[in-house]
């Protein structure tokens, strides 16, 4: 049965903490519920909360790591609700995905790539942000015969099942072009949507 939770905004604000590794110290401010799961994260990798920081920092190499922390933290959040959503199993869609040979990646309801394989990322080459936890535009170039934001809410509101576009990927020295699909998933929730994109490899161009 569904519970009624009140919201605190007040008990969200945002707490200074010192975190500490191999003798360096971090010193964040974050809402407790992104401290709440940090801590959990790092209980699930069998780790301390200071060295599963540490390791975070390491791979981050922008201004604002609070704002990295806060990210990593709802895309963990999102791809839990996607294995909700797609099964948990070892036959889940997420697994498939993973798996194909065919590059492909996951899309959230806002387009954000929640999941991709090695093929989609072996397409890409070695990007110079993260993909995972990207909106898909900020990755690829999408065209569509109709405005992508159009046929996009098209498909979220059921009206269409897949969106037909050529991909490229503009890198330096390097631009990579594709067929591709995006195939909605069923939902009767918007903010329970989930799409697979998969691309069919054209051509490449030095």
């Amino acid at each position: 049965m569904a519970r009624n939770i009140e919201a605190k905004p007040g008990e969200q604000a945002p707490k200074p903490r010192i975190v500490q590794y191999n003798n360096r110290r971090y010193s964040i401010r974050l809402e407790p519920v992104f401290w709440r799961a940090l801590e959990t994260l790092a209980e699930r990798n069998q780790m301390r909360l200071g060295k599963f920081i540490a390791e975070l920092e390491e791979t981050y190499q922008g201004k604002n790591f609070s704002s990295f922390l806060r990210v990593f933290s709802m895309l963990d959040a999102e791809r839990g609700l996607a294995e909700g959503r797609l099964g948990d199993g070892r036959a889940s869609l997420l697994d498939l995905v993973e798996a194909c040979p065919t590059p492909g990646a996951i899309l959230s309801h806002d387009r954000t790539i929640v999941s991709c394989n090695a093929a989609f990322t072996g397409w890409l080459g070695k990007p110079d942000s993260p993909i995972v936890g990207s909106e898909l535009t900020a990755v690829l170039q999408i065209r569509t015969r109709r405005s992508l934001n159009d046929v996009w809410q098209d498909m979220v509101n059921g009206d269409t099942a897949s969106i037909d576009a050529r991909v490229l990927h503009v890198a330096p020295g390097r631009v990579s072009t594709a067929q591709g699909k995006i195939l909605a998933l069923p939902s009767d929730d918007p903010l329970t949507f989930y799409s697979v994109i998969w691309l069919t490899i054209a051509a490449q161009a030095r």
